[in-house]
């Protein structure tokens, strides 16, 4: 397998990259600030509930929001006793794996053994009233006095309320959320996570003020970062006329895909929960945007990668896998949009009902379920992947686990997947596009992941719309042209168009 034709669609690639860099993305100013305000009030009164519920929980005790020691205990109602001791049980903390500082490997225990050690290993957390410390009369210091009775001029830290000026009474109710750690892998270095990938997978478990908490710091963390990365990157990146001119690169991610900076786009929040994308209009007046979208791209390109039959035949009867995913779980469609391709990427933790539906999927898609052992047992004895293109992925460490798995096996499963989808068929259809265009006054502006915009002429949509689809549908010929391979998963695209990047309406499906 030679890496030759890769090399030369990333020549070809960086050549379109660099006209879309320079194209640039147009900004409405005065819509960009209209959302800076949207965000911050919505930020406002997310955190003002937030501590609203975080009181009632806890009672006077105070919680750091921006903690993810205080968040555990909120979450979990118990406080690690002693972390280090906490940190040899779960063999939390890094390692040495050859020339690569990488995260220890957990320590495999049955699910009574794990609870064992958390309930000898925390101490429960109860509410607390709070009141001002007679010893220091709230100050938190005091000067102590000499031996002449006089007050002396040191300042001493109030060994009372430790320097809070509150001393807290314990009221005997056990205080926050009571949230029940499923396994190993939601243990943290200060208690458990609550990062957004957990309180995602945990929240469907959840009833009450508890779930409200999880959904809304959902919420509240991820528009912190929009307000920091994009907003602000907006902002700090726009040229005197409105441009963005986003640097792309190919050779950062360790899968090929695609990443930007300055700011970066890749990571644009999708859908109408984050307003962002409104602030992106056409350069033209009376112009379009128009964007391409690949339906179920990566799921498709793993059923062609692992030769399963059960995906194929999904995919051609037209089956709503979330749709599948939430019945299998027991929750809606849009709640289990974030597990459908969880296993295709080697995930298996979750709540026993998300967990149900990961066995699940393997034994609908047996073919990725063999491919997976594939993948990981070339990573452990040829130390590499390589892809249909030539491209390959090197794992030097890999080594099997007591689990039976490979370790790093969510890279090994997932690498395959996203760069075969994003670093080798997508660029195919991105150049032959940029070829189809040249004669025309449309621009492509941008390309996230496995979607393309096109900043559209006024008068040239429908011609847009064709070159548009037409390159995006050219994988089965393009993969046999370059790489002289049958790609035999059909293609699916959608296409939308209208006045900004929010707000489109389909013109074409296939």
């Amino acid at each position: 397998m030679t890496l030759i034709p890769t090399l030369r669609l990333s020549l070809e690639m960086t050549s379109v990259l660099a006209h879309i860099e320079q194209n640039g993305i147009k900004i409405n100013k005065a819509t960009l600030a209209e959302i800076r305000e949207e965000y911050e009030q919505e930020l406002f009164q997310l955190e003002r509930r937030l501590n609203e519920l975080a009181q009632y929980a806890m009672g006077d005790t105070p919680v750091n929001l921006d903690s993810p020691d205080d968040r555990s205990m909120l979450m979990y109602s118990c406080k690690v006793a002693d972390k280090r001791t906490w940190a040899e049980i779960f063999n939390l903390g890094h390692e040495m794996r050859g020339a690569t500082k990488k995260p220890k490997m957990r320590r495999r225990m049955s699910r009574a053994e794990f609870k064992g050690h958390v309930l000898r290993e925390t101490d429960v957390v109860y509410k607390t009233v709070g009141s001002q410390c007679s010893n220091c009369n709230g100050k938190g210091r005091y000067n102590p006095l000499k031996k002449d009775g006089t007050v002396g001029k040191a300042v001493r830290i109030c060994r009372t309320c430790s320097g809070k000026g509150v001393v807290y009474e314990n009221t005997g109710e056990v205080a926050g959320f009571k949230m029940v750690p499923r396994d190993a892998f939601d243990v943290a270095a200060g208690g458990f996570k609550t990062d957004k990938e957990t309180l995602e997978d945990m929240s469907l478990s959840l009833r009450g003020d508890a779930r409200e908490f999880a959904q809304s710091y959902i919420r509240y963390s991820a528009l912190r970062t929009y307000l920091r990365s994009f907003v602000e990157g907006m902002e700090n990146n726009m040229d005197g006329n409105g441009f963005i001119h986003t640097e792309f690169m190919q050779c950062v991610t360790a899968t090929g895909r695609l990443s930007s900076r300055n700011p970066n786009f890749q990571n644009m929040p999708r859908g109408s929960t984050f307003a962002i994308r409104r602030a992106v209009e056409s350069r033209f007046e009376g112009g379009q945007i128009l964007e391409g979208d690949y339906a179920q791209l990566e799921f498709r390109v793993a059923g062609y990668l692992a030769n399963d039959d059960g995906i194929l035949t999904d995919v051609e009867a037209g089956t709503d896998v979330h749709s599948y995913t939430a019945s299998v779980i027991g929750c809606t469609r849009q709640e289990a949009k974030a597990h459908t391709f969880k296993p295709l990427y080697g995930g298996v933790s979750g709540t026993d009902d998300q967990q149900r539906y990961y066995r699940a999927f393997k034994e609908k898609y047996r073919g990725v379920t063999e491919w997976h052992k594939s993948l990981q047992k070339d990573a452990v004895t040829k130390k590499e992947i390589t892809l249909p293109s030539g491209r390959q992925y090197a794992f030097p460490d890999a080594r099997w686990t007591e689990w039976g798995t490979a370790t790093n096996r969510t890279a090994i499963c997932n690498y395959p997947v996203q760069g075969f989808a994003t670093a080798d068929l997508l660029p195919m259809a991105l150049v032959k596009l940029h070829h189809d265009m040249e004669n025309m006054q449309s621009v492509i502006c941008n390309t996230v992941h496995d979607s393309i915009v096109i900043d559209v002429y006024p008068g040239e949509e429908e011609q847009c719309i064709q070159v548009m689809s037409k390159a995006m549908l050219c994988l089965p010929q393009e993969t046999k042209r370059r790489y002289n391979k049958e790609y035999s998963m059909p293609v699916g695209i959608e296409l939308k168009m209208g006045k900004n990047w929010l707000d489109l309406e389909a013109v074409f499906e296939v």
